[in-house]
């Protein structure tokens, strides 16, 4: 019985102990993680930092327009706002036109470029110019072709009842005679 405890005692050290190459594993994986809290705290502090960078451009803009109504040089600030409303109008026909195209089916890459060849600034007029576009250029398939550079299986030659004879009868003629 004491060699049963002592059998007992070795195989139990034995499963306590691990062996030197499942701690070099452990440590090897432990190693290679990020921790998820640190990169979260990461991602806050670069958001947190592009939401001050945005409030400090919004407020020397603000700044410079209380300069110059305090100039009385309101003609700046008409030109000004002119020309923003112009390119959000640009941005948004862009878009608009971006739109149009993905749904008439074309691709992401095929919409980029092709948005520069619409042309029009109303609904009907882009259309028209998506129409005669799609006319000239098809859209991209998103299959391929399975027969593009195949050409016809070749078919077998005929084969005559005479010369099929022929060969059976050299196949068997040696076993026969």
């Amino acid at each position: 019985m004491t060699e049963e405890l002592k059998n007992e005692q070795q195989t139990n050290v034995d499963e306590t102990n691990p062996t030197d190459e499942s701690k070099n594993t452990e440590a090897q994986n432990v190693d290679t993680k990020i921790p998820y809290d640190r990169f979260k705290a990461k991602v806050d502090e670069a958001n947190a930092l592009k939401e001050k960078l945005a409030a400090i451009e919004k407020a020397q803009e603000e700044a410079k327009r209380k300069e110059l109504e305090e100039q009385n040089e309101y003609k700046t600030l008409y030109e000004q706002a002119i020309q923003q409303a112009e390119q959000a109008k640009k941005e948004a026909l862009g878009i608009k036109k971006s739109a149009l195209l993905t749904q008439a089916g074309y691709s992401a890459e095929q919409t980029k470029l092709l948005s520069k060849l619409v042309e029009g600034e109303t609904d009907e007029e882009i259309t028209e110019s998506i129409k005669l576009l799609k006319a000239t250029i098809p859209v991209q398939d998103e299959y391929g072709d399975p027969s593009a550079f195949n050409g016809e299986k070749a078919k077998p030659e005929t084969v005559g009842a005479d010369e099929l004879g022929v060969k059976v009868f050299e196949r068997i003629k040696n076993k026969i005679f």
